[in-house]
This record gives structure tokens, sequence and C-alpha cells, in this order.
């Protein structure tokens, strides 16, 4: 069985781009494919134009666990997929946005329910998709703490986005 990858996508952009992301996440559906709702599929919204589904979302398959707007300029989307994050999908996504706002900043955290790997990306204003992961020093089952994720994957999280300029 695959393992499940969380991926926590924040975008900060005009309020129109925000706007438009909105309104297609609040009228999409994310079940089965090809659609059997009434609401278009987020596949055929944000998919890259491939034939495959895992070409068209860059992973085996794809859910959203939750998505909410922080701000008129910030909207976070929070994704579940097989292995890696829906790197097709996250491309297409930044694609359609820097039409309506070049300026969009695009940036991510991952990380497999094992925490191997963890990793951060920022797609740039060129198109560029950036990625830097690692695995933690010490595993969940190895930690002596209470909060495994404050103590040790927050701070990991930290490390790789000021590698990565984010």
């Amino acid at each position: 069985m695959a393992n499940v990858n969380r991926t926590d996508v924040r975008i900060e952009a005009s309020k129109e781009a925000i706007d438009f992301l909105w309104e297609k996440f609040e009228n999409c559906n994310d079940g089965r494919y090809p659609n059997e709702g009434d609401t278009p599929h987020l596949v055929d919204i944000f998919g890259a134009d491939a034939e495959l589904f895992i070409d068209k979302v860059g992973s085996k398959w794809i859910s959203i666990f939750d998505y909410y707007a922080n701000s008129d300029t910030e909207f976070n989307v929070n994704f579940e997929s097989a292995w890696y994050p829906p790197s097709d999908l996250l491309k297409e996504m930044h694609r359609q946005l820097i039409e309506i706002d070049p300026d969009t900043i695009f940036t991510v955290r991952y990380w497999d329910e094992g925490y191997c790997p963890v990793g951060v990306l920022k797609i740039t204003d060129a198109g560029q998709y950036l990625t830097l992961e690692t695995e933690p020093d010490i595993f969940e089952d190895d930690f002596e703490g209470d909060y495994y994720f404050d103590d040790v994957i927050e701070p990991i999280f930290e490390r790789l986005e000021k590698k990565l300029n984010i």
C-alpha cells in the first residue's frame, strides 16, 4: 500500500487570484475520476494536460484535505496524495494563477505519513519547481518528548525554507 503524503500549499496573491481559487475549490469535487458528480473534478480544473491520471496530477491519487483563506490575499489548500506531492497539479495551479497575478507566491510543505521525507518546495515566477527534502535525525518512535511535530519536524521545515529562501 502506498504511503499517504500530506501537502500544505500556501499561496499569496492578489484578491482577484484568491477569489478565483476560492470559487474553483468551492465548486469542484475530488471523488472518483473520471468525474461522477455535477461539479467539475479538481483534476479537470488543475490537472496537467496529459492522458493518464498520474501524469495529470503527479501522483496515483489525490484528495483535498481542506482549504481556507487567511485573508483576501492568502489562500491555503492541503492535499493528501500517494507517495509525493501532486507536482503536476501544483504546476498547473501555479500557471493559472500567474495569468491572473504574475506576482503570486506559491510555497509548499510536504511530508510522508512516516516523515520520510519531509520537504519544502516553491514554484518561482518563471515556473521553476524547486524542492529540498530530508529525513529527521530522530524518528517518532524514538522521540521521548510530547510534541514530535513541533519539536522535530517544524525545525526541519524552517531550516529547509531558509535554504530555499522561502
